[in-house]
């Protein structure tokens, strides 16, 4: 925990927190006497009272990302495939009898051979951008043309 505190990058914003609020609080107590004086308006006074609700906001930003930052990730969001992509999600099927995602033009279960197409061209895709990633990591003199069929690279069907 303290050496993620501590990095530079931490100092950095430690420091820029620091110093916001203490302009802030600066600013208000000046305001204040201002608005007190006899050349003072109520809007310095109101203008007092607004500096330290500014430093208010600072420390509670300040304290949101500190709080972010050492909170556990959560491994329970989308599952990343190749490359940083979002892997496709499985199929529907009628067989497994499990809920279908809906899409906004129709709120209706029924078959979109239109949507069915689509998603298949998507999955077909992202696999061929998976095969191309894992093909990068590869040596080539280790693939034999038993291994890869040559039109799934180029993605042709």
């Amino acid at each position: 925990m303290r050496r993620l505190l501590f990095a530079p990058s931490w100092i950095a914003r430690h420091l820029l927190a620091l110093a916001m609020v203490a302009l802030f609080i600066r600013m208000g107590i000046w305001q204040l006497t201002k608005g007190e004086s006899a050349q003072g308006s109520l809007q310095n006074l109101f203008y007092g009272v607004e500096w330290p609700i500014f430093a208010a906001f600072v420390v509670y930003w300040w304290y949101k990302m500190i709080r972010e930052e050492l909170a556990p990730q959560d491994d329970g969001g989308p599952q990343w495939g190749a490359g940083g992509r979002i892997a496709p999600e499985a199929p529907w099927r009628p067989e497994l009898d499990g809920p279908r995602m809906l899409t906004a033009a129709s709120d209706s279960p029924e078959e979109d051979d239109e949507l069915d197409a689509y998603n298949r061209y998507l999955t077909s895709l992202y696999e061929r951008d998976v095969l191309r990633e894992a093909l990068k990591q590869i040596d080539p003199k280790q693939i034999t043309s038993k291994q890869i069929n040559a039109k799934q690279i180029n993605g042709a069907r």
